[in-house]
């Protein structure tokens, strides 16, 4: 597939910020729509009880992922920086230390979710009533676990190589074809969970055949290709280092979860679950556009940062911040304003969980304001080929979010339980900013 292809040190930075974030929001508001319209059917048509086991999976699948990114992101930061350095063979000797080490590993994860579903469903705290769901959708989803995890490797790959676009247009079909086979699966049917997992999957693995055929194995004008491996050590161990950051926030995002997940059963059983699944479905969309623009504009600064284009990227991220805290102030105000409509979208005629949902977005929907920043400056720091002070930063975040769910819950009651997001990430914004100050002042001086 023919796609524009951007210059990553040429082209001027909003040029570039529409050409990479723009494709990376749609790609992920494509994602989150597909997650919302999923939220809604399985809602609707198997219960609240579906979303509430669906969300109890995600932290495997979230802890899973973060293996993906530690050696996705860590191995594409040190492909997109000789890219930039123009050493377009050492690019691709980064590229293939990290497709193949990649591969060895989703060989395991795919062992242990197909043949041991029922541990890792205890180990997320499933109860009685959840445990069998939980149980199919990390089976049946584990089934293509191979091309899910893949996919964050070749997505990201293909915004080094200048094709931001064409991430965008295999996050586009995936999003038809989950909804398309979601319709077939549960509402046609009927089965139930495991559909919504066979959707997901399948619509996962034609993806991967896509993004696939842009590594050409034989080609000379392919910017990576996949070929032979010679195993080096020592760059998948700089891929580990340099990815751990990205890894820990993903991981850290999955066991907080879970923690969180542990805490609302043993509080309000499945009704609190619910409702926070009902929560995060809403919260979807802020979290794409943030998570669309950081993934993005990672490949310009690798690539700049490579050319030590320190000015360039000064310029990149000052604009990123204004504009996800924007978006964050706006999307804050909807969610308050209209949380009752769409908490309606996901649920009928269960008050309870209505009305859980409806506390819970009063409070939490603030953190949107703050998390924007953190994302962002996290990102650039491994963009950077700077893992240190990316990984303090998402350990401080999720280290002071854990600390919340317990301390503020004793002062606040169920409010400070709602309330843990947000002052997790005022707290991480300020040292964010701080660290980030520090390193534009030392770019100013080496330019």
């Amino acid at each position: 597939m023919k796609t524009t292809e951007l210059n990553v040190l040429k082209d001027p930075i909003s040029k570039l910020f529409r050409g990479y974030a723009i494709p990376g929001i749609v790609a992920s508001l494509s994602m989150c729509l597909y997650g919302i319209i999923n939220g809604i059917i399985l809602g609707r048509f198997v219960g609240p009880n579906a979303l509430a086991a669906v969300n109890m999976a995600s932290p495997i699948f979230n802890i899973i992922s973060c293996i993906g990114i530690l050696i996705a992101i860590g191995g594409n930061t040190l492909t997109a920086i000789s890219l930039g350095k123009q050493n377009k063979g050492k690019a691709n000797h980064y590229f293939n230390n990290a497709f193949y080490t990649l591969l060895m590993i989703a060989i395991v994860i795919f062992i242990m979710v197909v043949f041991f579903p029922h541990v890792l469903a205890r180990i997320v705290g499933a109860n009685s009533v959840l445990f069998p769901m939980v149980v199919d959708y990390i089976q049946t989803f584990g089934v293509f676990v191979v091309p899910v995890i893949f996919n964050i490797l070749l997505g990201i790959s293909l915004q080094s190589m200048g094709k931001p676009q064409l991430y965008m247009v295999g996050n586009l079909l995936s999003v038809v074809l989950n909804i398309i086979l979601d319709l077939i699966f549960i509402c046609v049917f009927d089965m139930g969970i495991t559909g919504a997992a066979l959707a997901s999957g399948i619509s996962a693995t034609i993806v991967f055949i896509l993004f696939f055929s842009n590594f050409n194995f034989i080609s000379k004008d392919s910017i990576l290709r996949v070929g032979r491996w010679k195993m080096d050590f020592k760059a998948i161990g700089r891929m580990i280092y340099n990815g751990s950051s990205e890894a820990i926030t993903q991981f850290s995002a999955g066991f907080s979860s879970m923690i969180f997940n542990w805490i609302l059963i043993s509080k309000f059983g499945e009704i609190g679950v619910s409702s926070f699944a009902v929560v995060q479905y809403i919260s979807l969309v802020v979290n794409a556009v943030i998570m669309g623009m950081s993934r993005g504009l990672g490949a310009i600064s690798s690539v700049n940062y490579g050319a030590k284009e320190y000015s360039r990227i000064t310029e990149l991220i000052t604009m990123a911040i204004k504009i996800v805290t924007l978006v964050g102030v706006v999307c804050t105000a909807i969610l308050i304003i209209f949380k009752s409509p769409l908490i309606s979208l996901f649920v009928k005629d269960n008050l309870q969980v209505m009305t859980t949902s409806s506390e819970i977005i009063t409070f939490y929907s603030f953190n949107f304001i703050f998390v924007g920043a953190n994302i962002i400056i996290n990102a650039l720091y491994t963009a950077i080929n700077n893992p240190r002070t990316s990984a303090i930063l998402a350990i401080l975040r999720y280290v002071l979010l854990m600390g919340n769910f317990f301390i503020l819950p004793l002062m606040l009651g169920n409010i400070g339980l709602w309330l843990s997001f947000v002052v997790a990430e005022i707290i991480c914004v300020v040292v964010s900013y701080v660290c980030l100050r520090k390193t534009m002042q030392k770019w100013s001086i080496n330019q």
